[in-house]
C-alpha cells in the first residue's frame, strides 16, 4: 500500500539548507513539466519527499510509471544539489509504494525521505544542471562523436539498461514520421487532450512557472491553440500534410534516434530507471548534446506496438532523438519545491488554454 502523508509538525523551511537544496532540485525535468515533487522539512537534517497528486498525469501515464520514474530523476538531482553544497545527502524511498495504487485526486502522498548525514567535499553541479535542456530545435546535420555514444551506452549498462542508437537515415525518418502520427492521434483522445490542456500555457514564457510554453516547445501560440481546440482539423488531407511537413522541419538535421530498454515496472525499477535517465541526460550535456523524448510514441498503442515489432522486444520504455543544436530556451521552473512555497500562479494568468 502507499505511504499516505501522516500529520507531523513541519519544521520551518528556514531551518537547515532546504531552500538552497530546493533551488537546484527544482531543475529536475518531469513529464509535461508538471513538477509534482515537494520537500517537507521536518528538521535541519530530515525532510519528507512528497508527490502532489493533482500534478500527476493519470490518463496519459497509465499506472503512473513515468511520473514515478521521474522521482528517480528528482532524487538524482537532489543528491547532486547536496554535493554542490558540500552535504552528504541521501534520498531514501519508502518501500511500500505501489505505483498503480496511487489514485487520482488532490493532496500529497509521501514517497520517501531525504537525510542529511554530514558534510562532504563540495562538487560543482549548478552549471551542468542549468545547462541540461530539452531541445525541440532543428539539430546540426552531423553524426555524434563515437566516444560520446560509448559513454551513453556505458551509463545505461551500469544500471542494467541498454541504450541502442540508430543512425540509418531510413530508420531515423521512419521514427520521426511515426512520432508525428502519434502526436496527432493522441490529440483525438478526449481524456488525454483534456489532461494536456491543463498544462499548456499560451502566454510569453515567464521566469518561473510550470507546464508547456510556446518558446520551449518551439511552436507558435496560434498553432498550439488550434491543435488543442480543433484537433480534428489536422485530419483533413491538406491540413494534415502541411502539419506533418511543418513539424518535420523542426526535426531537421536529426541523425540519431535511440531507445532505452530494461526493467521498468516495480517501484525500485522505476527509481533506478529515472536515476539512470538523469545521468544519461547529464552525460549528453557534457558532450554538448541535446535530446527530445518522444513520449507520445510510448503512450500511443499503435506506435508502441510498432516499436516492439520494429526493434524486437517488450522492454522498450523510452525513445528519443538527440544530437547537436543551438542552446534551446529554458523551460520555466516553479519558484520553490518546498511544500506550500511553490509559487504556483493561477492557470488563467499563466495563459491556460
Amino acid at each position: 500500500m502507499n505511504a499516505e502523508l501522516r500529520p507531523a509538525p513541519p519544521a520551518p523551511a528556514s531551518v537547515g539548507p532546504w531552500h538552497a537544496l530546493a533551488e537546484l532540485a527544482r531543475l529536475a525535468p518531469t513529464p509535461h513539466n508538471t513538477q509534482p515533487f515537494r520537500l517537507r522539512p521536518l528538521s535541519a537534517h530530515l525532510a519528507q519527499l512528497l508527490i502532489l497528486r493533482e500534478r500527476m498525469l493519470p490518463v496519459e501515464d497509465t499506472g503512473n510509471l513515468y511520473v514515478l520514474c521521474s522521482f528517480g530523476i528528482f532524487a538524482e538531482t537532489l543528491e547532486r544539489a547536496g554535493r554542490h553544497l558540500g552535504l552528504d545527502l541521501r534520498v531514501v524511498p519508502d518501500e511500500c509504494i505501489e505505483p498503480a495504487a496511487i489514485e487520482p485526486g488532490v493532496g500529497p502522498v509521501a514517497l520517501g525521505r531525504v537525510e542529511i548525514r554530514g558534510r562532504c567535499a563540495p562538487e560543482e553541479q549548478r552549471s551542468i544542471l542549468e545547462a541540461r535542456r530539452t531541445s525541440r530545435l532543428p539539430y546540426e546535420d552531423r553524426l555524434v562523436d563515437g566516444r560520446a555514444l560509448q559513454e551513453l551506452a556505458s551509463v545505461a549498462a551500469a544500471h542494467g539498461h541498454r541504450f541502442e542508437c540508430f543512425d540509418d537515415p531510413l530508420i531515423v525518418r521512419e521514427v520521426l514520421e511515426r512520432n508525428v502520427q502519434a502526436l496527432l492521434e493522441n490529440n483525438l483522445k478526449p481524456g488525454e487532450l483534456a489532461e494536456l490542456r491543463r498544462w499548456v500555457r499560451l502566454a510569453g514564457t515567464p521566469a518561473t512557472g510550470d507546464g508547456l510554453w510556446p518558446e520551449p516547445m518551439n511552436q507558435p501560440r496560434w498553432e498550439m491553440r488550434l491543435a488543442l481546440r480543433y484537433p480534428r482539423l489536422f485530419l483533413l488531407p491538406g491540413v494534415a500534410t502541411l502539419a506533418r511537413a511543418k513539424y518535420l522541419r523542426t526535426q531537421a538535421g536529426t541523425r540519431h534516434v535511440a531507445i532505452l530498454r530494461g526493467p521498468f515496472a516495480s517501484w525500485p525499477q522505476l527509481i533506478a530507471a529515472g536515476r539512470m535517465l538523469m545521468q544519461l541526460w547529464l552525460a549528453m550535456t557534457r558532450h554538448k548534446l541535446y535530446m527530445l523524448p518522444f513520449g507520445s510514441m510510448i503512450t500511443n498503442s499503435a506506435c508502441n506496438r510498432y516499436l516492439r515489432e520494429r526493434f524486437g522486444g517488450e522492454d522498450i520504455w523510452f525513445i528519443l532523438r538527440f544530437g547537436y543544436s543551438a542552446p534551446p530556451p529554458q523551460a520555466p521552473r516553479l519558484a520553490s519545491v518546498v511544500l506550500g512555497e511553490d509559487g504556483t500562479e493561477d492557470l488563467q494568468r499563466c495563459g491556460r488554454v
